[in-house]
């Protein structure tokens, strides 16, 4: 790793030497955005998708960008070939730059960074059998924007690792939002449901609205619609369609994987 190269403001900098000055609002306040994506045989995945939802992020935070969508894309290009690693990931952060009195933003003052490391999918085997979820009360800033800001989600880190569930699903007085790092989708009477407001678009989430075959609708809903559907799944751009069969204490359904689930996963994993 400390061999690859990561881009910041125009230059290709070895990863061991890449750093950020202390007074830039992403130390001082946490204020950046950011995107990810996978490159499969050096080829970034749904590159156009990903670079539409960062710029609409910066915008969202008033960030300045001085890199058209055409040049972000070719800076990808050049740092994935500098890297030349066949699977990986690239990270993409626009900061919100130095500031003065590291309160007030500077809308030409921002940081672009570019990290690309390896980055192998792992399939366990909640990818067969399903995966489970454990709730909390939350609802981010800024649902539309791909901001740093995981606070809620690091500080649950721990005790979803001690559940054993795959995602944290953040309700917010009782209407079902979003997973930490995934959007989730329920299945009822043969129609597929996800929400629509207060929460971050996955590119994911984006594919299968466009698929054709499914009554698929965006529509708030809570808790209650989603423990007494017949399928429920969540996705990323890591997990791809995960399957889940329990929610809390809860089983959804018969606890088992669902046709319409396990049809929409093969289309997107195609």
């Amino acid at each position: 790793m400390d061999s690859n190269f990561t881009f910041i403001n125009g230059e290709y900098i070895p990863f061991s030497q890449s750093s950020v000055h202390v007074s830039d609002l992403i130390i001082q306040r946490g204020y950046a955005v950011f995107d990810f994506f996978l490159v499969r045989d050096r080829d970034p995945r749904f590159l156009s998708f990903h670079l539409d939802r960062f710029i609409h992020s910066a915008e969202l935070l008033g960030l300045g960008l001085s890199f058209s969508k055409e040049e972000l894309s070719e800076i990808v290009a050049q740092l994935v070939a500098k890297n030349d690693i066949q699977n990986s990931s690239v990270k993409i952060i626009l900061t919100g730059g130095s500031s003065t009195d590291d309160f007030t933003l500077s809308t030409d003052k921002s940081t672009l960074i570019l990290i690309n490391k390896p980055f192998e999918v792992k399939w366990p085997d909640a990818w067969k059998n399903g995966a489970s979820l454990i709730t909390a009360k939350y609802q981010r800033e800024v649902p539309e924007a791909k901001t740093i800001n995981y606070i809620r989600s690091v500080s649950l880190s721990q005790k979803l690792a001690e559940s054993g569930a795959a995602e944290v699903l953040y309700t917010d007085r009782n209407w079902v939002r979003e997973c930490s790092r995934s959007n989730v989708f329920y299945v009822k009477d043969n129609c597929v449901y996800t929400p629509k407001s207060k929460i971050l678009a996955g590119v994911t989430r984006k594919r299968i609205l466009q698929l054709k075959g499914y009554y698929i609708q965006e529509t708030d809903f809570k808790i209650e619609d989603l423990l007494s559907a017949d399928e429920v799944f969540i996705t990323s751009t890591t997990k791809g369609v995960l399957p889940i069969v329990k929610i809390d204490s809860k089983i959804i359904s018969n606890g088992k994987i669902g046709v319409i689930t396990n049809g929409i996963k093969k289309e997107i994993e195609q």
